[in-house]
Formats: structure tokens, sequence, C-alpha cells
């Protein structure tokens, strides 16, 4: 485990640590879940690292493994440890081990620790607040939440005691700290706006659903204010269909890349590095108002390994979504047109370029391939449900 940290302040008074969980691989939901931009266009891992020191945690530790360089660039400035977790794959409690070793190093004297993920957006400061306020220093305290099934649960965002420590410490796999949460002592605190754990695609889509719903009596205060700008609309499909397409990548058959159903189709290679194009074309989109298309072109990439077009992709995605969350309903109604010999050739309000040039121009090459994975006898991923190889 190797770390990087901003300068923090140790002559304080010992708090509880806050411990943020943001190292797994996101493989259900297609892209790193630690990026997902909230409706103001904050990183998850950024937002729930905030909630953490608002909350009083000092300090927030940050252990990251999959995409971690990524989300340390979306944490740089922010004042937290992070501790870079090289056997994440081991699982989540592989990964609160390594955190608690980090708190240990970090702030050796701290009474507890505060352990959370980056993917349960209805947390905020305000809960886990509550969560230091009911801790007296001894007694473990999680959260309460309903599932879907209106079972009711315990788990974390929790505080957990410095005498859990060892027996954190000592996990592996995928165990969690659920069965000392599980213990009759532990105290709750209630998520009063719900639970979301965002996993999938689907997970995703109702979870912005849910925080456009304008407030409702009694509760007005607790709820997530709507979201009204264009740009959310489109945010919902990119979760979606970028998902779907990350997961085509991930079952690329690289050693196929010259392969061709017909004479008149793309080879596979080519077919594979265009659909790396949308998010770029996003970008290129939301940043300018013209594009020649006899004028000079993005620089072309080669990507020969899985590892290449999921790192190409995911850059590309996480900058499209960025600069995308920043715009206002009027950015996405200015004309953007495409010229050729300084004629224009296509013109139409950026929203418009954005579903039928990006979003849909993808999903019709990503058919493509499907076409071409079946034919080569590699298994076709879900895209809108289960495919035949996966049931």
């Amino acid at each position: 485990m190797s770390d990087e940290s901003v300068a923090l302040d140790r002559t304080a008074s010992p708090a509880v640590v806050g411990l943020l969980l943001a190292a797994g691989a996101s493989q259900r939901l297609g892209e790193p879940k630690q990026l997902l931009l909230d409706d103001g266009g904050t990183p998850a891992v950024v937002r729930m690292a905030r909630a953490l020191r608002d909350a009083g945690c000092a300090p927030v530790v940050v252990v990251v493994g999959a995409h971690a360089p990524e989300v340390m660039s979306a944490l740089a400035g922010e004042a937290v440890h992070v501790a870079v977790h090289d056997g994440w794959t081991d699982g989540m409690g592989s990964s609160i081990a390594a955190g608690i070793g980090a708190a240990r190093e970090w702030s050796p004297d701290a009474p507890g620790v505060l352990i959370a993920a980056c993917d349960m957006p209805t947390v905020n400061a305000e809960h886990c607040a509550k969560l230091l306020g009911a801790f007296n220093g001894n007694t473990r305290v999680a959260s309460l939440y309903s599932r879907d099934d209106g079972a009711r649960v315990r788990g974390i965002p929790a505080v957990l005691p410095r005498a859990d420590w060892d027996w954190l410490a000592a996990l592996a796999g995928d165990q969690g700290a659920r069965p000392l949460l599980q213990q009759t002592e532990t105290l709750t605190v209630f998520l009063r706006d719900g639970h979301f754990d965002l996993d999938t695609p689907g997970d995703v889509a109702r979870w912005r659903r849910a925080v456009r719903t304008p407030p409702t009596p009694p509760f007005p205060e607790t709820r997530s204010t709507p979201m009204s700008k264009l740009s959310q609309t489109v945010l919902m499909d990119l979760d979606q269909e970028f998902a779907g397409t990350r997961r085509m990548f991930e079952r690329l058959p690289v050693d196929k890349l010259d392969f061709t159903p017909h004479a008149k189709s793309w080879p596979l290679g080519k077919l594979a590095i265009h659909l790396l194009d949308p998010g770029l074309w996003g970008t290129v989109t939301c940043t300018t108002t013209e594009l020649a298309f006899d004028g000079p072109m993005p620089a072309k990439v080669d990507p020969k390994t899985i590892d290449d077009f999921l790192a190409i992709h995911d850059e590309r995605v996480a900058q499209f979504k960025s600069v995308l969350a920043t715009m206002s309903d009027a950015d996405l109604q200015v004309t953007w047109q495409a010229t050729m010999g300084g004629h224009p050739v296509m013109s139409m309000p950026r929203i418009a370029v954005l579903r039928s040039v990006v979003l849909n121009h993808m999903i019709h090459h990503r058919a493509q391939m499907t076409m071409y994975y079946r034919l080569l006898e590699v298994p076709v991923p879900g895209l809108f449900g289960p495919s035949a190889d996966e049931q």
C-alpha cells in the first residue's frame, strides 16, 4: 500500500477518522462509480469526502485501488489522505483493513472510525454528523435503512470504536463490518432520504429519477434539490449507454481486430476505435459551436489491449460528463453546426447533437459490434437486460 496526501494538521485533538471506501472496479456499473457526477457536477468520491470532513471527521482517509489515477486526479486539492490499496481485488474487507492501517498511521490516537462508501448518494454531511453525535467512544453506531423489499438493514456509514480496529484490520475478502453492526448493542441512526447503492446502470437511472422528484411534505428539507437542467436528462442516458459500451470493450477479442464479416464492413479494430469517439465528440460539442470536417481533427489513437481501450474510453467519458455538468439550459440550446468547405452540412441545437450524433450514433455502432461478437463466438453482454449469453 502506498499513499499520497495534502498537508493536514496533526496537532489538533484526535477526532473520529473518516474512512471512505473507493477502491472497487464498478464492474456491474460499467464505469467508475467513484466518478459519477451529482446534479452539481461533483464526482461521488469528492462529494462524500467533503461530507465526512464537513461532519467533523479528521483526517479523511480515502482508499483507492481500481481506477486509482482517475480517482486521485478527482481528489486533487481536497483535504484528504489517500491510501492506494494494491490488493483491492481481494474485496471490500481487504480495503477496510488497508484503511485501518492508514488510519492508525495518520491518527494513532483516534477514538473511532466512520466508514463510508462513495456510492450512496443520499448520505450527506448531516447524516454523518448525526452518527458522530450518537457516538460515545465505545458503542458502535450504524445507519438504518430499508431495502427495496422493506427489510430494515444496519450498515455503513457507521462509526466503530477503536476497540474494533484489530478485528477490522484482520478482514479479508468481501466480508465487511456487518457482523459487528448486527450485534444488539449497536446504536442506529435512520437514513431518512432512503437508500441507493449505485451498483448498476439501472440503479443510477433510478437515483437520477428520484432526485428529480419535487419535494413533498412533511419533510421537504430532507429531499434533494430538483434537477431541472437539460444536462441532467442527458446524464441519465450517458450513465446507461456508456456503461453498456464499456462492457463491450471488456470482452473485445483483441486477437481478432482484423476480422470483418463482409467486404463492405469495417474491420473489428476500426469499429472498436470508432466506438471510443462518442465521449470525445461529446466534449467537442459542448466546448465549441462549429466544426469544420475538412479542418484539423483530433489525433488518432492506436489501442492494442483491452486495458488500452478501457483507459481511453473512461478518460473521454469522464471529461465529457464533467464538461456537460457545467452547462446551462441556454448553453445546450445554442445552435451547433458542422461545415465542409465553409458550407454548413449540419446545424441543430447542441442537445440535439448530443442525442443524435453522439449517443444514438454510439448505440448504432455498438449494435454492429454485437453482430461481430456473435460471429466470433464472443459472449454478448446484456445492454438492455440480459443477453442470450447471460440467461
